[in-house]
């Protein structure tokens, strides 16, 4: 930044305001200058204005669309009732978007830092709490998936959860998972991020390193809030992973929509 104030206690009457004004016109020149400043580590960027180069995942293909929402471009993922069975979900219901691997570049000793912008609209619905002797409601909003696509947790991923719990040991809210190593008896982390809120954009930071062994490791921020610090696997051996953005839940007979933003892979 170039900009050096002026020193306006010793400018008085009408120099005074004249020489603020110009104070003030350079500060927006060197705002102006940093706005259109190249960002020279961006790899890839996703702007939320079309769907390319994200391939779909749902039933229909009319339950994608473009929107505006609180003055970001976004896609709505939308599930009905019966949008199970895709993709290998099976009673599950789902509405996804999915990266091409060359995209995402999750692979053995790669470095990034991600960002990624979540909204849950009015018309999210919650899951509701598990039922005692049951199977687990839960919900799934992006995540790195592993490539080999035949079952098992992905490596990374974020849950959206009932906001209540039967027992300690499930989670509630927004909840981030990471998995990796041995796929038969993987490394699991678990980091609670905080409650769902609507309404509002979550800016989501990841400063990740790919790795199936030891030297892996995961970083995440919301809001510029550290809610992780993961240290370990990150992929299963002999495995890459592909972005996945996400409304991923167990069935609960009513529609629900989520909202994705705008996304971006960096340098490290």
């Amino acid at each position: 930044m170039t900009y050096k104030p002026a020193d306006l206690g010793a400018v008085a009457g009408k120099d005074f305001v004249a020489t603020l004004q110009n104070e003030l016109a350079k500060i927006a020149d060197e705002f102006a200058a940093i706005a259109e400043a190249p960002v020279d580590n961006v790899l890839w960027q996703w702007d939320a204005t079309s769907i390319a180069p994200f391939g779909i995942q749902a039933k229909n293909p009319s339950r994608v669309t473009l929107v505006q929402a609180g003055g970001y471009p976004a896609v709505r993922l939308l599930t009905l009732p019966g949008d199970n069975n895709l993709y290998g979900s099976g009673a599950m219901e789902r509405c996804d978007l999915r990266l091409p691997n060359d995209l995402t570049d999750a692979t053995e000793g790669k470095e990034h830092r991600w960002s990624h912008h979540l909204r849950f609209p009015g018309d999210y619905m919650e899951l509701p709490s598990s039922q005692a002797g049951g199977s687990w409601n839960t919900g799934l909003v992006m995540c790195f998936h592993n490539t080999a696509d035949q079952g098992g947790q992905a490596n990374a991923q974020l849950q959206a959860m009932p906001a209540t719990a039967i027992s300690p040991d499930r989670p509630t809210g927004l909840h981030f998972q990471v998995s990796g190593g041995d796929p038969a008896a993987p490394t699991v982390g678990q980091y609670p991020v905080g409650p769902i809120v609507r309404n509002r954009w979550l800016a989501f930071a990841y400063h990740v390193r790919w790795s199936s062994g030891s030297g892996g490791f995961i970083d995440g921020w919301l809001d510029g809030v550290q809610f992780m610090a993961h240290k370990g696997p990150t992929l299963y051996a002999g495995q890459g992973a592909y972005l996945k953005l996400a409304n991923y839940h167990t069935a609960h007979g009513k529609p629900s929509a989520v909202l994705h933003g705008p996304t971006t892979r960096r340098t490290p």
